[in-house]
């Protein structure tokens, strides 16, 4: 039997006598073990404070942003904050809710960000919604022991612009509050993207 099936039998169990609005909690959190969890896309990229469109290059920048990358590069600071984009499907007849997401968000294998996102997300029934997941991070904190093309590369590969490939990990894990508890999923859900 899987951990969420006995969480869920000891929830229905210990609930039995509860309101309808508190079983119809549980039940909104038993189907996000029918929802699936997509990786989008990734979008509204931004980096020293330029929005990067798809498929923008160095090339595209103008003298006064190639001075501010010239600038970033030399002082090993590259601040850049984009969304990822999850497509969250319910197949059920009946809504599924989450009160909040803890997630950990990699790129190519390294943590960018381990944090909490305190934004209810309904998903109504038999349909899809997006949940936007905000990043911000420094690329050359985060990569160190990198080049600096290649830290600058990759902050242009998250805009669709042709270079190595950069792998997006993502795990999220959905809580509901059931009375003035927050109960999360039982695992992590885990998601992968390669950006080619």
């Amino acid at each position: 039997m899987s951990k969420l099936k006995k969480t869920l039998i000891v929830l229905f169990v210990g609930l039995s006598l509860a309101s309808c609005d508190v079983m119809n909690q549980v039940a909104q959190m038993a189907n996000f073990a029918n929802c699936t969890f997509n990786f989008n896309n990734v979008n509204q990229i931004q980096m020293l404070g330029m929005n990067l469109s798809k498929g923008m290059t160095k090339e595209n920048l103008n003298v006064t942003q190639l001075l501010s990358l010239t600038n970033a590069i030399m002082s090993k600071s590259l601040p850049v904050s984009f969304n990822v984009n999850l497509n969250v499907s319910n197949p059920n007849s009946i809504a599924a809710s989450m009160a909040k997401m803890d997630y950990i968000l990699t790129l190519n294998g390294k943590q960018v960000v381990s944090t909490t996102m305190n934004q209810a997300v309904n998903v109504p029934a038999n349909s899809n919604n997006t949940v936007s997941i905000p990043v911000t991070t420094d690329l050359f904190q985060l990569f160190s022991g990198e080049s600096a093309d290649a830290i600058v590369n990759l902050a242009f590969k998250l805009a669709g612009a042709s270079s190595n490939p950069v792998n997006v990990g993502l795990k999220v894990k959905p809580y509901i509050t059931i009375g003035n508890q927050q109960l999360p999923y039982p695992d992590y859900i885990t998601m992968n993207k390669t950006l080619n």
